[in-house]
């Protein structure tokens, strides 16, 4: 228990006897943790015990960079619609080869394997006011040249 001791003449209770507080006394504490915290220092390096274990040699080979991702984009404007693959502008007939050509430009790992490279995913992002029959085409254009994997993006409105 502690006491606060006053100076003479500033008040603090009865004369002769000291106030009582009620703050709680942390040595006895920190001593009890002091000695907990030598025990657990001591007895870590006893539990841990070594043990040799025979472990199997890693087989995997490490991934390979993803391929940079082939995007098509379409504007509809009224009059016609355009249609990007990557940033180069083309016709909508001719959508299928140019996308087996920008494909073959970003993985030069796949380059001349065309199974692969129509394996590889697609991605068609359209203007919100293109209709949805000129994604269709566009995505008609590419299943003719063997694209199956195709992705739709859309905008992420939550920001």
């Amino acid at each position: 228990m502690g006491a606060k001791v006053a100076a003479p003449g500033h008040g603090g209770g009865k004369r002769g006897r000291m106030e009582v507080t009620a703050d709680p006394n942390v040595i006895p504490f920190i001593d009890v943790m002091l000695v907990l915290l030598i025990i657990f220092m001591i007895a870590a390096p006893i539990a841990s015990v070594d043990i040799t274990v025979d472990m199997p040699e890693s087989k995997i080979m490490p991934s390979k960079r993803p391929p940079k991702p082939t995007w098509i984009s379409i504007q509809d404007q009224g009059a016609g619609v355009r249609v990007f693959v990557m940033e180069e502008e083309t016709p909508i007939q001719d959508v299928g080869q140019a996308t087996y050509d920008a494909v073959n430009t970003n993985t030069p790992d796949l380059r001349g394997e065309e199974l692969d490279i129509i394996q590889q995913r697609v991605y068609i992002r359209a203007d919100s006011n293109t209709s949805y029959r000129n994604v269709v085409r566009v995505m008609n254009q590419l299943q003719n040249r063997g694209f199956s994997k195709i992705g739709l993006v859309a905008e992420d409105r939550r920001r």
